[in-house]
């Protein structure tokens, strides 16, 4: 589906990239060189009351439709235990993804329902899974969290949880964005309107917005999938211990905010919810290792 509409010729720009073609190609799923290593430990996640109501106040700036509510679902802030995990450095890209759709025949990054131009319009991909050159590096999106966890399952990986999620973000004591506390401007891509090829930036564009572990883009540019099923409640009844979700529901998490929103929303413990089958043109991921590595250059602790 597509967030905004944007003018038919933002897609004549050359195509690179050959039509996808299946193969038995597989990758090397220890290779973790491009994830880091997130130390299990105890984290601050989620916000108090006085911190929804300065979200609150921050998202009335942008919309006066803002309610205290809409930011509930953060409460109440506690301290998760998780165990160590590795996570991906940078949002999947544009030309990671081609790589799965070619050794696995994998439908192409597309939202395949749209029934108008203006939707249409938010597919940077072709139907033979080609794409413009300038966009290699750019998050891939139009991915369901069923491709999501496809992708990431072909590598070996699988989607992070989302106190996995947050505690790469924010780090263990809870910052209100990845690099701390201080305002989103030149630290991530927010705010804009749909302008095709150019709405997106080339993942690892922010190295001042980087989190305390070296996690890149994890505010901004897109919303990212995440395993657990939402529930507004699930913070005050989940368990502290390596919280997965509840086990069963209708929606999907999402988090980090994307182009098209403003500070408020790109708060590292801000929550969103999706429908798993549904593809968006500000929607991509990163995924997750469930492996206890020692740890090298790019581990914290």
């Amino acid at each position: 589906m597509v967030t905004m509409t944007v003018s038919a010729m933002t897609l004549a720009a050359a195509v690179a990239s050959s039509a996808a073609t299946a193969t038995t190609s597989q990758p090397d799923t220890d290779d973790v060189v491009d994830m880091a290593f997130i130390r299990g430990g105890k984290f601050v996640r989620g916000s108090n009351f006085e911190e929804n109501k300065a979200a609150f106040k921050m998202c009335r700036k942008y919309d006066r439709a803002c309610k205290l509510w809409w930011f509930s679902d953060e409460y109440p802030v506690k301290l998760v235990m998780l165990k160590t995990y590795l996570i991906d450095i940078h949002e999947v890209t544009n030309e990671k993804y081609l790589e799965f759709v070619k050794a696995t025949g994998h439908p192409p990054a597309m939202d395949n329902s749209c029934t108008t131009d203006a939707c249409r319009q938010g597919n940077l991909w072709a139907e033979d899974s080609s794409f413009p050159l300038r966009i290699r590096k750019q998050p891939v999106t139009q991915v369901s969290w069923h491709d999501a966890g496809a992708y990431c399952k072909w590598r070996g990986k699988r989607l992070p949880t989302e106190a996995e999620w947050e505690k790469a973000a924010r780090g263990p004591s809870g910052n209100i964005y990845p690099w701390g506390n201080a305002f989103p401007k030149n630290k991530a891509t927010f705010g804009r309107k749909w302008h095709g090829l150019d709405t997106m930036t080339a993942v690892g564009s922010y190295p001042n917005g980087v989190s305390v572990y070296g996690v890149h883009d994890m505010a901004g540019n897109v919303w990212e999938w995440v395993s657990d099923w939402y529930s507004r409640t699930y913070y005050n009844r989940g368990t502290a211990n390596n919280p997965g979700g509840p086990a069963a529901g209708k929606f999907k998490s999402l988090r980090g905010g994307s182009w098209v929103n403003f500070a408020d929303t790109l708060r590292s413990a801000f929550r969103r919810w999706s429908r798993p089958d549904v593809r968006f043109n500000d929607t991509g991921f990163r995924c997750a290792k469930s492996v206890p590595l020692a740890p090298e250059k790019n581990s914290r602790p």
